[in-house]
């Protein structure tokens, strides 16, 4: 009987750690987006593009897709969480927007 509970719990605890590690593909990390962003993003253009005055992304999902767009361009194959981490990042620290 101890076994089976014990293989219950195990089961339960890989079950509950595959959902944890699913969950956050909704909502990026930023240490992770700026991480992403200094090491892929700066290689073709410097930060002064997200100031200036005809820029594309104007709201989150503008960012989104442009984050989308370049990644798949760059042939990055990015996961969905490493794209919400660098559209996070990139809504905050430059685009000052929120979610």
């Amino acid at each position: 009987m101890k076994t089976s509970r014990l293989a219950v719990l195990a089961a339960m605890s890989v079950w509950g750690g595959m959902a944890m590690v699913a969950t956050p593909a909704t909502a990026g990390n930023l240490e992770r987006g700026r991480a992403l962003h200094d090491t892929f993003c700066v290689v073709c253009h410097d930060p002064s593009i997200y100031s200036r005055r005809d820029r594309i992304a104007n709201t989150y999902v503008g960012i989104l897709q442009q984050v989308e767009r370049w990644q798949s361009n760059a042939n990055l194959h990015w996961s969905p969480y490493d794209i919400d981490s660098v559209t996070e990042y990139l809504a905050e620290k430059y685009y000052k927007l929120p979610r």
